[in-house]
């Protein structure tokens, strides 16, 4: 993944559940917005953090979905 934006929330996400399901997490939620780890953009960051949010929450409970989240959103500016 060449792409420095992926690769910050990628590392936002490893701290909190790990390298693989980071990946994975990254990958599949850039797909449900139409984009992919390759070419997602500061301007996708916003909607990228929602799902994340959800998907975090689910597994690892909601105080760390919404710091990963905020966190995520903070990198587009």
């Amino acid at each position: 993944m060449a792409n420095p934006i992926a690769q910050k929330v990628e590392k936002i996400l490893a701290a909190a559940v790990g390298d693989f399901i980071a990946k994975a997490t990254v990958k599949k939620n850039c797909e449900i917005i139409g984009s992919t780890p390759e070419t997602l953009t500061a301007a996708q960051l916003p909607d990228l953090a929602a799902h994340i949010e959800k998907s975090v929450s689910f597994f690892s409970g909601k105080d760390t979905g919404t710091e990963v989240a905020d966190k995520i959103r903070n990198l587009g500016g």
